[in-house]
This record gives C-alpha cells, sequence and structure tokens, in this order.
C-alpha cells in the first residue's frame, strides 16, 4: 500500500501545498491511507483513539471502523465536502489477503448515470491468482501509466515492470507516484509503501526523491517479512 504525502489546501485566490499524513499502521492488523478532501478528516486522531491491537480487532474489524468514521463523525454528506475516501489492507485470521475502499463521492471511473455522490463500502479483495490494483485519488493519473503497461504486458511486449516479481511490484507503485509528482504538486514526496505479509507483520519503505526507488531496499525489506524471492 503506497501513498505520497502531498496535502493541498485551496483558498478562493490560490491554492498552497504542504506535507502530510495519508497513512495509518496497526500492526498485525492492518493499514489505512487516505485519499481525497482534506477538510476536518481527522480519521488518523479517531483511529489512535480505539487502541486498534491484534487482541481485539481483525481486518474487517477495522474496515467498519473506518466506515462508521466516515459515515457516523466526519459526515462529508452534512458538510458539503468533495470526494474522499479511504483504502483498508491486511490479511484476515486465516491469512487470506483482504482490501476494501470505503468512500463518499462518486464511482471512479464516474458511471454515465450517476448524478450526485453516495457512501460506499466496496470490497476489492484478490482472488487467488490476482494483482488487483486499486488507485484514488488523482486517479486520473495513475490510469494512464497503468493501462499503458497493462497493454503493453497484453501484447507480449519487453517490459521494466513484468508485474511478476514483488520487487517489481513495489517499484511500479513508486513509478507511478513519481509520475503524478512531475505532472501535478497535487501529489507529492515523500512517498511511503507499506508492506504487509500474512501474517500481518509490516515493514516500511520511505523514498524523498524522485530518483527510482532502490530494488536493494525494497529486498530488505522483503526479508525482514520472509518474501523475498
Amino acid at each position: 500500500m503506497a501513498v505520497d504525502s502531498a496535502v493541498t489546501n485551496t483558498y478562493e485566490s490560490h491554492r498552497e501545498y504542504k506535507t502530510g499524513r495519508k497513512a495509518y499502521l496497526f500492526p498485525g492488523v492492518g493499514c489505512v491511507t487516505t485519499w481525497g478532501a482534506r477538510d476536518n478528516n481527522k480519521i488518523g486522531n479517531y483511529l489512535e483513539r480505539k487502541s486498534i491491537s491484534p487482541k481485539k480487532y481483525t481486518i474487517e474489524d477495522l474496515s467498519n471502523i473506518v466506515y462508521e468514521y466516515l459515515i457516523n463523525e466526519y459526515r462529508p454528506q452534512e458538510l458539503g465536502f468533495d470526494d474522499v475516501g479511504f483504502h483498508i489492507g491486511g490479511f484476515d485470521k486465516h491469512g487470506r489477503a483482504r482490501l476494501f475502499h470505503i468512500f463518499w463521492g462518486f464511482d471512479r471511473p464516474k458511471l454515465p448515470d450517476q448524478i450526485e455522490q453516495k457512501y460506499a463500502k466496496n470490497d476489492h479483495s484478490p482472488q487467488k491468482g490476482e494483482i488487483p490494483l486499486l488507485y484514488n485519488g488523482r486517479n486520473d493519473l495513475a490510469n494512464v501509466v497503468i493501462n499503458t503497461l497493462l497493454n503493453e504486458l497484453k501484447k507480449g511486449g519487453d517490459s521494466n515492470f513484468p508485474l511478476n516479481t514483488l520487487n517489481n511490484i513495489v517499484c511500479f507503485s513508486d513509478f507511478v507516484l513519481r509520475f503524478g509528482t512531475e505532472i501535478t504538486p497535487e501529489v507529492g514526496l515523500p512517498f511511503i509503501t507499506h508492506l504487509i505479509s500474512k501474517t500481518n507483520k509490516s515493514e516500511i519503505v520511505k523514498s524523498h526523491n524522485l530518483i527510482p526507488i532502490n530494488p536493494d531496499e525494497i529486498s530488505e525489506a522483503l526479508n525482514k517479512l520472509c518474501l523475498l524471492e
């Protein structure tokens, strides 16, 4: 689960950009990342108050807590906020990957008949053999890069990101973030990538510049999680 750290503040006459936190890791349970509107978004403080630990909570519980926060505590619909959402990822007690997308707003891509925002909780948990790619925020930019790669792979062309190893997948997520940063200040450094094993052990890889992430750093993190291929 990879995030950038750019936060956009919009005023009547201009925009300002600063660095802010977008990911919250709970060892043994899972990870929560946020995208979209930042107005009054205090998901981090809310989760910290819950004292989330594997003794009391599962990844499914974490997704339910985030959904309750969105509709009962945050209530972006009542405040007239723009689209905002959360990705919740981790593994359940049986070692199965779970991935949820909880949001207020329009579906992405927006459906032709969708005329108003909505609350939603979507289960994107991967099935065996799948590598689902879930991305939001400036997903229009990410979509350009991801579709280009997938089309290249479908044609059987050579690629620097064949997505056949964990290391390559992490490198590709870093590339998508670097692409967005080169296009707009709405995406920015540092990039934070959370790697989570089936036992919900986790490691973090950080990138503080636009140089491609060092594969050795990824391998070191994967090795600590006993995932080195």
